[in-house]
Parts: structure tokens; sequence; C-alpha cells
């Protein structure tokens, strides 16, 4: 696949290492990057996500439940797609209402 996950494997697992992924939050105004669900294979799995970066802050995901990975994912979305967002994950009952953990 690129040889991606084997340098996110040594970040994570490097005496004091993290990965990050870095990305831009939204395509323009068109669409959000950090999406509700994923409709196809991806090349790094959610055990081995360790922080997010976008322009708007960092997610750091290491050791937290799913119910808070999604709250901190939304957090680094573009804030014109976290309400949508919220309420996809309120629908898949991730979490409920505006990012209250069930």
């Amino acid at each position: 696949m690129g040889g991606a996950l084997d340098f996110i494997r040594a970040a994570n697992h490097s005496p004091g290492g993290a990965s990050l992924i870095c990305l831009p939050s939204a395509v323009g105004s068109k669409a959000s990057r950090i999406v509700s669900k994923l409709s196809g294979p991806v090349a790094t799995p959610r055990s081995e996500a360790g922080v997010i970066v976008t322009e708007h802050g960092a997610a750091d995901l290491r050791g937290l439940t799913l119910r808070e990975r999604v709250r901190r994912m939304i957090g680094v979305a573009h804030p014109a797609f976290r309400e949508p967002l919220q309420r996809e994950a309120a629908e898949l009952d991730i979490i409920h209402g505006k990012g209250t953990l069930r």
C-alpha cells in the first residue's frame, strides 16, 4: 500500500513517539474530510490512528473509547460540517445530541 502503515506503527511504538495524520478538514466548501462512516477500504486501521491534525486543531485519539474519539474528531472538523457530523453520529447511536455522551 505504500508503506504509510509501517511508518505509523513505528511512530506509535517508538519511545515517546506518536503518529500524526495531518489533513485539511474539508474539500473547499463541498465536503468534510472528517466523516461519520467509511465507504471503502482504509490504509490506516483506527487502532493505529494516534493524533489527527487539521487547521482547526489536533485530536489525540490514543487510549480513548469510540465515543470519545468521535467527539474529538468532530472538534477538529471544519466548523461548517460539525453539526451534520454530530447528527450523523447520533443517528449511528455513537453520541447523543450535541456531543453529549450516552
